[in-house]
């Protein structure tokens, strides 16, 4: 009995410690990592629970380690939950190699069914029993216990919405798209979804928005292609913000001029892209490439602020604030010429002049002349950005 008692003691005070590392101030953390021409971000809720949404690789960069590289910096131990639009590598090529270094502990939620290739199939091995398949009205709620819950609610999957069916077969055209709420703050994270009705696509956008709703954020369909983002979407969600994924030099021409102008002339304020991509040019009022892209929300707010590599941080109202402009960026305090730079909750250190130490929150940021002690050296990936 006494050694059955202390083995139950012994792993409480385990899993309470991992519990404890995972990394959480109070606020809703959402953050979109440039995985070049890809999806990939994380969420993370005011008390740690972490979520995937994607963890795409590049086509032409084949290279998981700055993905990895980034949710370190952060301090995270493991997934709680991930969410996987479609089986595309572009959108899962990178859980393989994220899941190695950070186990999930709960659930993958997916569109079901199968799909051919070897992409496909590792992420299969890598999520094992933890996969489930996402039904319209699927409900994750992060933080419970909390007054202030992180709700993620399923919209559409595998063309389904609350208002019908709509008959594709077009792996974009059957993405899992997420709401995310908390208090009254709104994002859409919705993979490659399509608003277009041709020989290879379907117009998806359109039924499901009447669900979604007036949303702040919205994380761009299809890498702001020119069969996303239809006028009936926008004019239904009204986003304030949209954050674009895409790499420099992609092959699909994202982002397209036209999707470009549809967000500019629905009024948004700002649009935020990972990279600058292969298609239209960004109007320097309207848009920002950005690195990076991290959204902040404290609990009871009615504004959330948007940042990026850069030294600039935007502050929004939310729409249920009952008003849409935006606060002028603040400056962000440079960093100084040392040599070493690491984060405060990774185990390792890097030399001061590699990429990866731009990408390191400024909250986490720690920098020396003298390695830490207790960190180990990083290998640098020069010009995998």
């Amino acid at each position: 009995m006494f050694r059955k008692n202390w083995t139950r003691l012994l792993f409480f005070l385990l899993t309470s410690a991992w519990a404890f590392t995972q990394p959480q101030d109070g606020k809703l953390q959402i953050h979109h990592i440039d995985v070049g021409q890809g999806d990939g971000a994380v969420l993370i809720s005011p008390r740690g629970e972490v979520v995937l949404f994607d963890m795409g690789e590049d086509m032409k960069r084949k290279d998981c380690q700055p993905a990895v590289a980034y949710l370190d910096q952060l301090g995270i131990q493991k997934i709680d939950y991930i969410f996987i639009s479609h089986y595309h590598f572009d959108h899962i090529g990178c859980i393989p190699a994220v899941l190695k270094r950070f186990p999930l502990v709960k659930d993958a939620y997916d569109r079901g069914q199968s799909y051919n290739g070897t992409t496909f199939d590792d992420y299969m091995t890598a999520v094992g029993s933890h996969r489930k398949t996402a039904q319209i009205g699927t409900t994750v709620k992060l933080d419970q216990g909390s007054s202030s819950p992180v709700v993620l609610t399923v919209v559409t999957v595998n063309g389904d919405s609350r208002n019908g069916h709509v008959d594709t077969s077009n792996e974009n055209d059957l993405s899992v798209s997420v709401l995310v709420s908390f208090g009254g703050f709104r994002e859409e994270i919705g993979g490659d979804l399509s608003g277009d009705n041709t020989s290879m696509y379907q117009d998806v956008e359109t039924p499901v928005a009447a669900d979604v709703g007036q949303i702040d954020v919205y994380k761009v369909h299809h890498h702001c292609s020119s069969h996303s983002t239809n006028n009936a979407w926008l004019n239904a969600t009204r986003p304030t913000v949209g954050v674009i994924s895409t790499g420099d030099g992609n092959s699909y021409k994202h982002p397209t001029e036209d999707c470009i102008t549809r967000l500019h002339e629905a009024g948004l304020q700002k649009v935020y892209w990972t990279e600058h991509g292969n298609g239209a040019a960004p109007d320097s009022g309207l848009d920002v490439v950005a690195g990076d892209v991290r959204i902040e929300v404290a609990p009871g707010a009615n504004s959330y602020t948007v940042s990026h590599e850069g030294a600039t941080s935007d502050t929004y109202q939310m729409k249920s604030a009952g008003d849409t402009s935006g606060a002028g960026p603040s400056e962000t305090p440079a960093t100084t010429a040392v040599k070493f730079a690491w984060s405060k909750r990774s185990s390792i250190y890097h030399d001061a002049s590699c990429p990866d130490v731009a990408r390191i929150l400024h909250d986490n940021l720690v920098q020396g002349n003298t390695p830490p002690s207790n960190k180990s050296p990083a290998q640098c990936v020069r010009g995998s950005r």
